[in-house]
């Protein structure tokens, strides 16, 4: 979950989807969510609180090009970099 969506979840934009599409495509690259949770820790006050950790220092297989998007994809300070799914594909084309 992104940071906007804890936020201002009655106002968010369909953005917060492509954001939870690159959490997703970490979590297939990596078996890890972008952020640590830790067993009994709110999962709000998380979000809140902590920045994704770049999916390299998870898997340093990833390629430089591919993990350099999907960290991008989620930076969820103030505006969401990617703001709808046709330039996150868009990006991801120009990597592969």
């Amino acid at each position: 979950m992104c940071r906007q969506q804890v936020l201002d979840f009655k106002y968010v934009k369909p953005e917060v989807d492509v954001w939870a599409v690159a959490a997703c495509f970490y979590n297939m690259l990596t078996g890890l969510y972008p952020r640590n949770f830790s067993k009994g820790e709110n999962f709000l006050k998380v979000v809140l609180n902590s920045q994704p950790i770049p999916i390299r220092k998870r898997n340093t297989l990833v390629p430089k090009r591919l993990a350099e998007v999907i960290d991008l994809a989620l930076i969820d300070q103030h505006n969401l970099y990617f703001r709808t799914a046709t330039e996150l594909k868009q990006a991801l084309q120009s990597v592969l």
